[in-house]
């Protein structure tokens, strides 16, 4: 015997939720690949630095740093996003919102620092 209804009440519908995990997965692959082509780009900024430059972004040492600045920022995000939703019981897209705009703040300082 079947129970919970019958073929007759026609197909399932999708959860809610499958909009907010699509977003997710768009938003964290989209960040990952703009992780790493900013963070590349950010560690070329010093190719035209002269052997006598003494900037942030001709050392070598700065130069790691703009390349693994935005996947830091990146994952920081992802974890603040989640934060964001588990503690404070909110909508998903209240977690979703914070993890964006942190983001843009991590890429808006790296992009300060290359050009500054």
């Amino acid at each position: 015997m079947v129970t919970g209804g019958s073929f007759l009440d026609g197909p399932e519908r999708p959860s809610r939720g499958v909009g907010f995990v699509a977003a997710c997965w768009v938003l964290v692959l989209a960040g990952l690949l703009f992780a790493l082509l900013f963070g590349a780009a950010g560690a070329m900024s010093g190719d035209s630095c002269r052997p006598d430059a003494v900037t942030f972004v001709c050392s070598p040492s700065g130069q790691g740093v703009l390349f693994w600045f935005p996947l830091a920022g990146w994952l920081v995000s992802i974890v603040a996003a989640w934060a964001t939703v588990v503690k404070l019981d909110r909508t998903p897209w209240l977690g979703l919102a914070v993890g964006v705009v942190l983001y843009a703040v991590v890429i808006g300082v790296e992009w300060l620092v290359v050009t500054g």
